[in-house]
């Protein structure tokens, strides 16, 4: 789209705005490292097998599409289908009605209110035992672990997107672009790819710890345990 405008084009992806401490802190993302960002979510995809004419339901509002985005790309760049869905408790009739009444493949960002919501609705039981993944946000893993599901992390970490692999084993960053490091405080994430914004030392999972062992889907780097 941006290319086809007349005029010069903007070189800024987008603007995105994430938690430090108490502060809010905007940052760029430039295209260039939006699409290495879709290259590496094409990888984790990989993983999980999850391709052409698979369906995935996807649970982010707008303002989180500085990390989502990339994992848009890559699932529309291999004709996957998807579906979206808010992650607030007003809008889990709408997770589950898809449920319901379509075979997903994936949930991509299941919220805590949402989980907490659907696992009260009996109907949508044999439906989410089906999903492979479901890329839970931490708070919603605990409610999908007690109800015998097995989801995998969807986490945000400052600017960065941390995903789970099958093995789950802890959420994946691209080691390209970001270093997680344990630091005084818990987990830290430093900028190393060539990004407009730049962080250093930025604390991202004080309760977190990390797994530094080598893991066996092949994506490298090490992962993030979030408590």
């Amino acid at each position: 789209m941006a290319a086809a405008l007349p005029g010069p084009v903007s070189p800024l992806f987008g603007i995105g705005l994430y938690t430090d401490g108490r502060e809010q802190v905007p940052f760029e993302i430039g295209w260039a490292e939006f699409g290495r960002d879709v290259r590496w979510a094409h990888r984790v995809l990989d993983t999980w097998g999850i391709g052409e004419a698979d369906h995935v339901l996807i649970s982010t509002p707008n303002f989180e599409g500085p990390w989502a985005s990339p994992l848009v790309r890559a699932l529309r760049d291999r004709r996957t289908v998807h579906s979206n869905s808010e992650p607030y408790s007003w809008d889990v009739g709408r997770s589950a009605t898809f449920l319901r009444l379509l075979r997903f493949k994936a949930f991509i960002a299941m919220s805590g209110e949402t989980a907490t919501g659907l696992l009260r609705q009996p109907d949508c039981a044999e439906a989410l035992a089906a999903l492979a993944p479901i890329w839970a946000r931490p708070e919603a893993l605990g409610p999908l672990r007690a109800a015998g599901l097995d989801p995998a992390v969807f986490a945000m970490l400052g600017p960065a997107l941390a995903l789970e692999c099958p093995r789950r084993a802890g959420a994946h960053v691209d080691p390209g672009e970001w270093r997680l490091s344990h630091g005084p405080e818990g987990v830290t994430l430093t900028t190393v790819g060539d990004r407009r914004h730049v962080v250093h030392e930025l604390l991202v999972a004080p309760a977190g710890r990390l797994e530094q062992a080598p893991c066996p889907c092949g994506l490298p780097g090490p992962r993030l345990i979030p408590a």
